[in-house]
């Protein structure tokens, strides 16, 4: 290695150093430009993009929040494992499970002990999948609009206590029903009617007027006019008698542990008519209103409520 020349002038010693010095701070320079390039590719030092906004087509109502609600959750009143139950004029009960087509299989039941026992009644021979609506009939009998083979809508009638079932076409060309093809149509002899809601839930037709469930809260339409909720919530099941109607729903208030029952008159006034204690409101249940007694089916449980 060559040793340096030590016998240089001051001035050109200076002038080294000043070079020296001019060409770390030029290295300096340089390397904070290539941090900083650096760090705008670091997502973690990026400034973050404004969050775009979303609203609901036709609401104002903002998303709803992840955070979990405090009410209790309502139970599954609508799909395959919907309930129906009605009553004979006779006092023969009669029992229902929707069932779906090409999938879970429905369930028809009888009972002649208010209840306590149950005969099934179901017309796989009919090649039923699903129940849509089911009434009791005069006497001892009952009626049913059901889908068979091919999901095709059907009325059949039983005129032995449901051990056998006839086919009443003319009978469904006049009926009001559920339709399967759009869950938020009514099929009437008129033409099709649509829903307040898009998946209602515990669709009852009376002679007087329809009532069903929206997100909680009963809706009623009698005739051709508009639907109008009752004034109630964290309803569960509904059923019509005349222009009232019968509910059971979730309220802590009137019935702290299980289901409170009520009758709804036609201008809103609301009637307790019992609690069904130690209820489960995360099961099906259907109710049936019978002149002056109201009829509970939940869980494994069937019980009778006087007006």
């Amino acid at each position: 290695m060559a040793r340096p020349d030590l016998s240089a002038s001051p001035a050109a010693r200076a002038l080294a150093v000043v070079a020296v010095v001019g060409l770390a701070l030029a290295v300096v320079a340089l390397t904070v430009l290539a941090l900083q390039r650096d760090t705008s590719l670091d997502p973690a030092a990026a400034t973050p993009a404004p969050v775009p906004s979303f609203s609901f087509r036709g609401s104002d109502t903002p998303p709803p929040s992840a955070t979990p609600s405090d009410a209790p959750p309502l139970p599954a009143t609508s799909g395959a494992g919907e309930r129906f139950l009605a009553q004979s004029s006779e006092g023969t009960l009669w029992r229902a499970t929707a069932g779906a087509c090409d999938g879970e299989e429905p369930l028809v039941e009888r009972s002649d002990d208010a209840g306590q026992t149950w005969a099934d009644v179901t017309p796989r021979y009919r090649g039923i999948e699903r129940v849509r609506a089911l009434y009791g009939f005069s006497g001892t009998e009952a009626e049913m609009v059901v889908d068979l083979a091919g999901c095709e809508a059907e009325w059949l009638r039983t005129f032995t206590q449901g051990n056998f079932w006839e086919l009443y076409p003319e009978l469904l060309e006049q009926a009001t029903y559920p339709s399967l093809d759009a869950p938020a149509v009514l099929v009437t002899p008129g033409g099709d009617v649509p829903l307040p809601c898009p998946a209602p839930s515990s669709i009852r037709i009376g002679s007087q007027q329809t009532a069903l469930v929206c997100d909680g809260v009963p809706q009623v339409r009698v005739g051709s006019a508009p639907w109008t909720p009752l004034p109630v919530d964290q309803v569960v099941a509904v059923d019509v008698l005349g222009r009232s109607t019968a509910v059971a729903r979730v309220d802590p208030e009137a019935c702290a542990d299980g289901l409170a029952l009520a009758w709804i008159d036609d201008d809103a006034a609301v009637t307790p008519a019992g609690c069904l204690d130690a209820a489960d409101p995360a099961v099906p249940t259907a109710v049936a209103a019978l002149d002056d007694i109201l009829i509970v089916w939940s869980g494994d449980r069937v019980e009778t409520f006087t007006r």
